[in-house]
């Protein structure tokens, strides 16, 4: 089995009008590693991540997982994205459904697991997030960093082989971010491949394995968090973290 959860070569995507989200990046994903993405907005973070799983459509290059491409059009693609679970800045939870059956509709409804079994899982998974007793709640009865925990754990009751958390805290107060990170750092201890788009430098610093570093659609430093948050190489990486430390 290959180290190597990701491959992505040559990458490119462009919209309407000539806008070059993605410029030829080339990059491998390793299992049981965190990825954190940063960079200032509009760099091309949250379009790299969207590529992973198919939600995004390449203009030229490819991305594989575990070896077979990812191709939005492919019949097989809904498999592919069985394996992904994602996390979105929104929480897209089913307002209409309690949360127990929020985190059961998905592996029942494509088979991957009968009722009650999805059930214990399901259980099993809000408890990992410190929500045992909101399972009977709706969501509109929850804070925001509790329907963010929700979400996760809604994303681990399909098992997947790796989260990607698009800036999964953007959407919280203040004081909700913290219980979401702490969330992260536990599946990070668990030994679970973590893909991350973040602004929180401070835990990108402390969970991430390598940070990449984006800049107008191209990935313009890579390394571990030391190197990164202390000795960058990169003048723009440099003022990019200048600026972040400012708005502090």
């Amino acid at each position: 089995m290959s180290p190597n959860l990701f491959e992505i070569q040559q990458l490119c995507k462009t919209y309407k009008g000539k806008v070059h989200a993605l410029q030829d990046v080339n990059l491998t994903i390793e299992r049981q590693k965190v990825t954190v993405l940063i960079g200032p907005s509009g760099s091309g973070k949250s379009t790299l991540l969207r590529m992973l799983n198919g939600l995004e459509v390449p203009t030229s290059g490819s991305v594989r997982f575990e070896g077979k491409i990812v191709d939005s059009k492919s019949k097989s693609i809904s498999l592919v994205r069985e394996q992904m679970g994602m996390v979105f800045q929104g929480f897209h939870l089913f307002p209409h459904l309690s949360i127990l059956d929020n985190c059961t509709i998905a592996p029942v409804t494509l088979g991957k697991m009968e009722k009650e079994a999805a059930e214990e899982l399901a259980k099993e998974m809000i408890a990992s997030v410190g929500l045992s007793d909101k399972i009977l709640e709706y969501p509109r009865n929850l804070s925001g960093g509790q329907k963010q925990r929700i979400a996760i754990a809604r994303s681990l009751c399909m098992k997947p082989e790796v989260l990607l958390f698009d800036e999964p805290t953007s959407a919280l107060d203040p004081e909700m971010v913290g219980e979401v990170l702490n969330v992260i750092r536990k599946l990070k201890d668990s030994g679970m491949t973590l893909v991350i788009v973040t602004h929180e430098m401070q835990f990108a610093e402390e969970v991430a394995d390598i940070v990449l570093v984006m800049d107008q659609g191209n990935i313009i430093e890579a390394g571990k968090p030391d190197q990164i948050f202390h000795h960058p190489s990169n003048p723009r990486t440099k003022e990019f973290l200048r600026r972040v430390i400012e708005k502090k």
